[in-house]
């Protein structure tokens, strides 16, 4: 069983946390559950499904593009302030989503979500980061991160049930409670913001930055389906390396630039971005490859195999108790590589399931994948803020936020290329297809587990209490 906060400074924090973990369920759940209603939206509005993926598409877009400018906004107008009116601006622009007209009045408001969005989860990231003491951190960030592992499959599973029992318009509604509860308590529990620090917002760098990021989301969207035409697709191909070379080359010359990619220099911090991101795209990949096994390899109907995929975010439940004394126990470096084995291990597993497999143990491998997913996510979410100065925190929280996004990505593009190129390649039946690619996204997850072998066995124990360690200091 979970052990209760044992001060009340404790328990604040739980509850801080817990109030600013209600921006990430809203925003999980919105990148989400309007896929269930895809077909009832284009229904309602005249219009091909096609083009309702504008609404998914151009959130995405948006939200990459303009988390670069969300820690220039908490150092300029304070964190707090930020947060409570980004959750504000994303609650709104749902009501007015919910009663959209039109097709693009309904893509317009999702643009304004995604704006509101970019700039509540990376402030939120920021504020607990600031709350947190150093060995109260891993507690505060299981307990924040726990919506960003449940939304991704909770969110289908409830659009799917409203479109089926409701109207579509409740998908926008239905995580209202969420939000204003949080904003209540997060403008009580959260301390007033200091004097905002005014320096130039750098446009050009941030120009440059939105281009590369959007271009890179919508060639990770044509990876999944095709929307655009060819020659937009090769723009933006084009404009990828553009955009990041210009930004790279003004970066060096900018004291404040966009993004402040000087902070992958700090070693805990760039082992966390690039060996968390290769984690995450295979631990993102598998409950969507799973999902497309279980309905068209097996069979299955979408409730059914929905309802087996959620196991996942069980694990998320469970593993909270377990965190603590997983990293006190065995500290970042054997935690991370360690778990990321099994997870590959158990991904390998469910590659092997058949259509005769029984139930409880697909049940049981889901559960199992669940919890390593749960436990690297919230590692590896530690790990790489461990070790940030204070006046570097807002731009770390920048810098951390668009990794995350990629490699979300990063790791659905992946998967789905991977079943389409396989197909090509003469794997006909779709569900060993589908096999093969989760053996792929196995062996993915298990070189993430590699590279965390970087990290020295005491990185980090001021953060993760690492027992071993600090016994010989």
């Amino acid at each position: 069983m979970s052990q209760p906060p044992t001060s009340s400074g404790e328990r604040s924090l739980m509850l801080l946390s817990l109030s600013i973990s209600a921006a990430f369920l809203m925003e999980a759940l919105d990148s989400t559950i309007i896929v269930s209603a895809i077909p009832a939206i284009a229904a309602n509005f005249g219009v091909q499904a096609l083009r309702v993926n504008l609404a998914i598409s151009l959130y995405l877009v948006t939200l990459a593009a303009m988390i670069p400018a969300s820690g220039w906004l908490a150092d300029r107008f304070g964190a707090k302030r930020v947060f409570l009116w980004a959750m504000a601006g994303f609650m709104v622009t749902s009501i007015v989503a919910a009663l959209s007209q039109s097709l693009e009045m309904l893509v317009g408001m999702r643009v304004l979500q995604a704006v509101a969005g970019a700039f509540m989860t990376p402030v939120g990231r920021l504020l607990l980061i600031r709350a947190a003491p150093k060995e109260q951190l891993a507690a505060a960030i299981a307990w924040m991160s726990m919506p960003t592992l449940i939304g991704p499959v909770l969110g289908p599973l409830v659009g799917g049930y409203i479109v089926t029992y409701a109207d579509w318009r409740w998908i926008f509604a239905v995580k209202m409670p969420f939000g204003i509860a949080g904003i209540i308590y997060a403008a009580r529990l959260l301390p007033a913001d200091d004097a905002g620090v005014a320096h130039r917002f750098d446009v050009i760098g941030f120009s440059f930055c939105a281009l590369f990021l959007g271009a890179t989301q919508l060639v990770l969207d044509q990876l999944v389906h095709v929307s655009l035409p060819l020659p937009a697709i090769v723009a933006l191909v084009v404009i990828m390396p553009m955009a990041g070379g210009s930004f790279l080359v003004h970066a060096r010359r900018s004291a404040k630039p966009a993004l402040d990619l000087s902070l992958l220099k700090l070693r805990l911090f760039n082992i966390g971005f690039f060996a968390g991101g290769l984690s995450r795209i295979g631990f993102n990949a598998l409950p969507f490859l799973l999902q497309l096994q279980l309905q068209i390899g097996f069979g299955w109907s979408a409730a059914h195999a929905g309802s087996v995929v959620f196991i996942v975010a069980a694990g998320a439940l469970v593993l909270k108790p377990l965190m603590r004394r997983v990293l006190a126990r065995f500290g970042f470096r054997t935690t991370l590589v360690g778990n990321a084995l099994i997870g590959a291990a158990a991904t390998a597993a469910l590659g092997f399931a058949t259509p005769q497999t029984p139930l409880a143990v697909i049940v049981m491998l889901v559960f199992v994948f669940g919890l390593n997913r749960s436990l690297q996510f919230n590692t590896t979410n530690t790990l790489l803020f461990a070790d940030i100065p204070k006046e570097r925190q807002s731009a770390s929280t920048s810098l951390g936020g668009v990794g995350q996004q990629l490699s979300m990505g990063l790791g659905i593009s992946i998967a789905a290329v991977l079943v389409a190129q396989l197909q090509n390649l003469g794997v006909t039946a779709p569900a060993s297809a589908m096999s093969c690619a989760i053996f792929i996204i196995a062996g993915l997850t298990a070189l993430s587990g590699l590279y965390f072998l970087k990290l020295d066995p005491a990185d980090g124990a001021a953060v993760s209490h690492h027992r071993a360690v600090l016994q010989r200091s």
